[in-house]
This record gives C-alpha cells, sequence and structure tokens, in this order.
C-alpha cells in the first residue's frame, strides 16, 4: 500500500513533540476518569482496560499514534461482540512524555479507574516508571509495546515489542553479506540504544566484523556535529545507528551529505520516520515487524480500514501501532482462553497465547519467555518515503529472554 505520509506533513506532526495531530473516529473510549472507580473483574459491564501513553511533550507524535491504533482496536473487537461477551471500556491517559508523570498516572488506573488491564510504554525509563505500580503492587495485567532492549521479567508483565535479536542480528547479518567488515555504531546515551549497540557488536564480531569506534550523545540532543564527523572519520564500511528523534534527522543527513559512502543501518526506520529524512533516507536499512510493503492481504485491509478511521494519524513500527494492536488481540485470546479476567489464570494464558490475524503476520507467546515471536521484514529506505521489502524473514524468536 502506497504511504501518503509526505515529508511536510511528517514535519508538521513531529515538531513540538508531534502536537496537533488530529485523530479521527467515533471508536468506544473514555479519555479520562471513570465516574464510579469499580472494577470490572466481575459482572455484565463493560471490561476497563487502560493506554497510558505520552499525548504530549517530547514523545507526542508516538502517543497520539498509539491513542488511535488502540482505540481503532478496541473498536474493531467491540464491533465483533467484545471480549466474553462484554465490551471494552478504553481509558486513555497522558504521561506527557516524563517518567514522574507516567508514575501518576498509571496509579490512577489502578486505584482510581481499576482496569483489568494497562497497555502502554514508549521508552525504557517509562516502562520502569510504572511496572511496580500497575504490575506489582496494583496486581493488574500489564502490556508492554515497545521494541526494546530485552530482559523484562517483571510479574504479571507482558512483553509484544521486538527484542535486539529480532532486528538487530538480522540487520548485521545483511550487511555483513553486503561486504561490511569494518563498523562505527552510535546512538543516544540511554539504555536502548546501549543495549541495542552492545547485541550489534556481538553479532558483528561473532560474523568476523570489527567495530573501529562506538560514541553516544545526550537522551535530549536535538544536533549530533560531533557524532556526524566521527562518522566520516571512522571510514567504516557500515554505522550502525541508534540515534532517536529529533537528533537522528540532522545526524542523518549530516552523514549523507558530508560524504560518508558506506552502509548505513538502525532499528528505527520506516515509512512513518523516512520523510523526515528526505532524499537521504535512500539506502537506509532496517528490520520492523510490518512495512506497508509487506506482501500480507490481512495488513494492508487493516491498515487501510485504519488510515480510512484515522486519515491523520500515522501508523508504523517506529511508533510501535503493530505492537498495540497485538497485544490487545493476544490479551484477547488469553482472556477467552482463560474464560474470566481473573489474574492467575489470565497470566496462564498469556503464557502460549496465539493470534493468527495480526497486522505483520501471526504472533505467540514463546511458553516462559514473556515475549513474542514475531514475523519480521528486512527493509531498504527510499528516498520518497517508501521501503523495499529485501527479505521476508519469516518467524523469529525472542532469543534469551526470562526462560
Amino acid at each position: 500500500m502506497a504511504s501518503t505520509f509526505t515529508r511536510r506533513t511528517a514535519l508538521q506532526r513531529f515538531a513540538a513533540g508531534g502536537a496537533g495531530i488530529a485523530l479521527g473516529g467515533s471508536l468506544l473510549s473514555a479519555c479520562g476518569s471513570s465516574d464510579d472507580g469499580a472494577g470490572t473483574g466481575g459482572g455484565d459491564g463493560p471490561i476497563r482496560i487502560g493506554a497510558i501513553t505520552d499525548l504530549t511533550g517530547a514523545f507526542g507524535v508516538v502517543g497520539k499514534a498509539n491513542q488511535a491504533i488502540a482505540e481503532f482496536t478496541v473498536g474493531e473487537i467491540n464491533a465483533a461482540g467484545g471480549v466474553l461477551g462484554r465490551q471494552l471500556e478504553l481509558i486513555v491517559v497522558d504521561g506527557a512524555s516524563d517518567p514522574a508523570t507516567w508514575g501518576k498516572v498509571a496509579q490512577q488506573l489502578v486505584s482510581r479507574d481499576k482496569v483489568d488491564m494497562a497497555i502502554g510504554d514508549v521508552t525504557s525509563a517509562e516502562r520502569e516508571a510504572v511496572k511496580s505500580i500497575i504490575a506489582g503492587r496494583g496486581k493488574t495485567l500489564y502490556i508492554a509495546p515497545a521494541s526494546y532492549e530485552g530482559g523484562e521479567c517483571y510479574e504479571n508483565t507482558w512483553t509484544v515489542g521486538a527484542v535486539p535479536n529480532q532486528q538487530v542480528d538480522p540487520t548485521v547479518d545483511y550487511l555483513l553479506e553486503q561486504g561490511a567488515r569494518t563498523f562505527y555504531l552510535c546512538g543516544n546515551d540511554y539504555s536502548y540504544p546501549r543495549n541495542v549497540l552492545k547485541a550489534a557488536r556481538a553479532r558483528i564480531e561473532q560474523g568476523g566484523g570489527e567495530v573501529v569506534g562506538e560514541d553516544y550523545i545526550p537522551i535530549a540532543a536535538t544536533d549530533a556535529p560531533e557524532l556526524v564527523r566521527k562518522t566520516i572519520s571512522s571510514k567504516a564500511d557500515a554505522v550502525f545507528e541508534v540515534v532517536v528523534l529529533p537528533a537522528s534527522v540532522p545526524y542523518i543527513k549530516g552523514v549523507v551529505d558530508g560524504g560518508y559512502t558506506g552502509l548505513i543501518a538502525g532499528t528505527l526506520f520506516d515509512e512513518t520516520i523516512n520523510p523526515l529524512f528526505g532524499r537521504q533516507a535512500q539506502g537506509l536499512i532496517g528490520a520492523q515487524d510490518y512495512f506497508a510493503s509487506i506482501d500480507d492481504p490481512f495488513s494492508r485491509e487493516q491498515v487501510a480500514a485504519f488510515h480510512q478511521a484515522y486519515p491523520d494519524a500515522p501508523f508504523g513500527s517506529a511508533l510501535n501501532s503493530p505492537a498495540w494492536y497485538r497485544g490487545l488481540y493476544l490479551w484477547k485470546a488469553a482472556v477467552e482462553t482463560a474464560g474470566s479476567l481473573e489474574l492467575d489464570a489470565v497470566n496462564e494464558a498469556m503464557n502460549t497465547a496465539s493470534a493468527e490475524k495480526l497486522i505483520g503476520g501471526p504472533s505467540h507467546f514463546v511458553p516462559d519467555t514473556k515475549h513474542v515471536e514475531l514475523t519480521m521484514y528486512l527493509g531498504e529506505m527510499q528516498a520518497d518515503g517508501s521501503v523495499k521489502v529485501l527479505k521476508d524473514l519469516g518467524p523469529q524468536e525472542p532469543l534469551g529472554q526470562c526462560a
């Protein structure tokens, strides 16, 4: 399906943290507190689920995309009869791109709104800020949808995004196949880039490559001129980078326009991000659980329906959109297997929950890992913002997680 997400609209959406995305649709949702505060574990009323994300602040564009896919998915589930014959009530709260605020609104979801499940994370720091509140003290099932550094094994917590071996390993293998032998690694200085690049280094060295440099910039950086200089001067055959917005835009443009001629790869490229780079997106390499150009009729139909309902909201793996859809449906499958919302029963069912019809392809929890097997795709970014799928990588297990 051709992308209509142009560079101009991308820049407008990402400016000031993406404020101003208008979300369409009229699906069942409640973006505030519930009046009665009663729990929903029993009875015939709606089942309350909480969505926690960043509607404002630096990651506002991510949060508004998350809200749109949550509303879309809940609406779809409700239209098909709900869960256990009951409708879902979606309660969306704003973490404002601030871990402290995440803690406050997470407490609201479990104490005041008494949700039966909560879904959402954007950064690892935000996940860390809420998991004990929701899943620990709150004794509420928590689903983390963001691709991340791996290793989350906390009680009552389930992860449905990609982990490093699912994204990093096939990407590095491709770079080695293309003849790259020397590599430069760089990213922002926090847990996700550092752990992704740790995985990249291991795979590079396992494959006979050599890392000739590794550098980091502050998480709040808006530009990266020194990183651009170091990248070009490394003369590496390939770069593996995890530089996040907003610094990723001047970094990629600076490296390409500065004359670097090697391969550039990362974990954050897709149709929603490419337009920000413009023509400099050409040739960027990355693996995701979904691209708009994959050969999957169900994905095309569902994403087309999403865009019809939410014409101003982006949809992409870099915004964790497929993972939100996946997480809600895997939870639905687990609840229906358990036959109740009782926490222990749903946790037991989550251990083997699966769904065939998902955006990006089938998925299931690998028993005792608390993570999912994903169909992954290797893509080459194009100057027009689209993605050329180089390989359908097939099902990729989450290695080394929790077992």
